[in-house]
């Protein structure tokens, strides 16, 4: 199957379901204001009309003599309409109609804050979402001319290979072979890293195909060795196979390219931290095969044991003597697994020490 990525989109449309959500919030907030400007409203009125009861209640007991008292009480009471001759006392409408016009400015005010809070939301968003896709194409033209570049070198890298390799095996003296060897190996070194490259471009842009069958995984992993034999073998590095014969759920390309980088780390970490020993095991667990790729080269500190399997991290950067290579390899182990439902971790108990590189797959 093509599984394809389009991170652009999952992002547009999260943007689109916080605008959604925040349109409702906004939406939710005036209207809530609104009733509670309305409550308000009701309550000053309730007010005003006990004042005027209560007022005409005084009048009628004969509590504000004299125009002096009629007096007090309207400046006291300027929402209230007194009445001397009939002694009572109403609510001014001129009273209720300003603070109909106070609510109605207020609840103005909160649609205008809320539609200019969503105005800005929603620029801000399209800014964003307009630089991500920008960056987003920038980023496909790059993977596309990696890919591309990468095809180009590939024909003539495995040209020059054979060539060394046909050097080595008929070299009329040790020197000549010797030179064949050390050509074949870094040309197994470049077309290792041209894959590499291209199977990083394939998985982030979503266009891998994983085809899934029965895969024999000792074939697979003799094929691995033979791979590096000729580098491990020229620094004395001993490769170490024990599995069992067992079939896997999985793409043959994924899994060769799993196994394949997997072995190139280990005797990269070899090479660097003096190892002489790699060992392949794998064992059936239930429904899954755990294949385990140790050596007892470099290894890593245990806090970077999450970090290994990160795009361009090479453990030991801020050391002397870091890893060699590019930090695609694990980066594509972990990816093809993820797509193939397995699992990777990787354990180590410190530098200098060793480290254990573990993938659970599916077996068939």
């Amino acid at each position: 199957m093509i599984l394809k990525r389009d991170p652009t989109k999952a992002l547009q449309v999260g943007f689109l379901a916080m605008l959604v959500v925040a349109t409702a919030q906004v939406a939710w907030w005036i209207a809530d204001q609104r009733w509670l400007a309305w409550d308000e409203q009701d309550r000053v009125v309730e007010l005003f009309e006990a004042d005027a009861k209560a007022v005409t209640a005084l009048l009628g007991d004969g509590a504000v003599p004299g125009r002096a008292g009629w007096a007090r009480v309207a400046d006291d009471l300027p929402h209230l309409v007194l009445d001397p001759v009939a002694g009572t006392a109403s609510v001014r409408p001129e009273a209720v109609d300003r603070l109909a016009d106070e609510v109605a400015s207020r609840i103005n005010r909160y649609a205008w804050e809320g539609g200019f809070f969503l105005l800005v939301l929603i620029v801000g968003m399209s800014v964003l979402t307009r630089a991500i896709r920008h960056d987003a194409q920038l980023r496909r033209r790059q993977q596309n001319f990696i890919a591309a570049v990468s095809h180009e070198f590939k024909s003539p890298l495995a040209s020059m290979r054979l060539s060394a390799e046909t050097l080595a095996a008929r070299g009329g003296d040790e020197d000549s072979r010797r030179l064949g060897r050390r050509l074949v190996e870094d040309g197994d070194r470049l077309l290792r890293l041209v894959d590499n490259l291209l199977d990083t471009a394939r998985v982030d842009d979503g266009r891998i195909g994983l085809r899934r069958e029965n895969v024999p995984l000792r074939a697979v992993v003799e094929a691995a060795r033979a791979e590096h034999s000729v580098q491990a073998g020229s620094r004395g590095i001993d490769i170490r196979v024990d599995v069992p014969d067992v079939d896997l759920d999985a793409d043959p390309l994924a899994i060769e390219s799993v196994l394949r980088n997997l072995l190139d780390n280990a005797v990269k970490a070899c090479i660097v931290g003096e190892g002489r020993e790699i060992s392949i095991e794998a064992r059936v667990e239930g429904s899954t095969v755990t294949i385990v790729v140790a050596d007892d080269g470099a290894g890593f500190p245990p806090r970077e044991a999450g970090l290994i399997f990160d795009k361009f991290y090479r453990s030991g950067e801020a050391a002397e003597t870091p890893m060699p290579g590019t930090g695609l390899g694990l980066y594509v182990v972990r990816r093809l697994a993820e797509l193939s439902d397995a699992r990777v971790e990787a354990r180590s108990e410190g530098p200098g020490r060793g480290a254990r590189l573990t993938v659970t797959w599916p077996a068939a």
